[in-house]
This record gives C-alpha cells, sequence and structure tokens, in this order.
C-alpha cells in the first residue's frame, strides 16, 4: 500500500497542520514545497505515490500546471487542497486522470478519505 505524500502548499502553518495530520494517521512526508517549480523538482527526487496540491501557489506555475508536469514525470497521484474549488473545476479538465479536490478548511477524516480515494492507505503495522 502507498504512503509516501508530496506536500506543496505556500501557506506554512497550513503546510505544518497537514504534515502533522498525515504522520497522525500513517503517511510519510517525502517533502513539503512552496512551489510548483519546487515541487516538481521534490516530486522527481522523491517519487512519492501521492501529491498534495494547493491550486494557488508562488512562482510561475499553478496547482494544475504542476501536477500535470508531475503526473507525466512521475504518475503520483494528485489530490487539490484548495479554498478556490470553483477554480478547480475550471482548470482540471487538462488532467489525465482528473485529480481529486478537497476544499479548505478540511478536517483529518476528509483527508484520510481523499487518500484512500486513490488507493492510498497506509501501511498497517
Amino acid at each position: 500500500m502507498s504512503r509516501r505524500v508530496l506536500i506543496v502548499e505556500d501557506e506554512i502553518i497550513v503546510a505544518d497542520d497537514l504534515e502533522w495530520q498525515l504522520g497522525k494517521i500513517g503517511y510519510e512526508v517525502t517533502a513539503v514545497a512552496a512551489s510548483g517549480e519546487e515541487a516538481v523538482d521534490a516530486a522527481v527526487r522523491d517519487q512519492p505515490d501521492i501529491v498534495l496540491m494547493d491550486f494557488q501557489l508562488q512562482g510561475r506555475m499553478n496547482g494544475i500546471e504542476a501536477a500535470m508536469v508531475i503526473q507525466s514525470r512521475t504518475g503520483a497521484a494528485v489530490i487539490f487542497i484548495t479554498a478556490f474549488p470553483a477554480m478547480y473545476l475550471a482548470g482540471s479538465e487538462q488532467m489525465r486522470p482528473p485529480g481529486i479536490c478537497v476544499s479548505k478548511p478540511f478536517s483529518t477524516v476528509q483527508l484520510r478519505a481523499a487518500l484512500e480515494s486513490v488507493g492510498a492507505a497506509p501501511n498497517q503495522q
């Protein structure tokens, strides 16, 4: 079962909270990136199973653009975490397969459900 996650979030408080929540439910965070460019580099380097991707990021790439590059280079599943789900819906048609979207704010239960929906339940120890 998959359990390695890359967090792509430019708000440090949100990124820290995500990292804490993921650890609590049994996932390993491979890296935290604040821009699309950093995310692509981290994904290629670390080969995560899943990418938690904010839609609006620092840098030149938005989350959809970064996700498309990451999917093409690594095959990682993408789960978008965004306060702007309408913007995600407008841009996600380009993705194959489309990513899942979780609206901010979200609970640990919602996060776990999204992770499990892409076949990424944590390893049982």
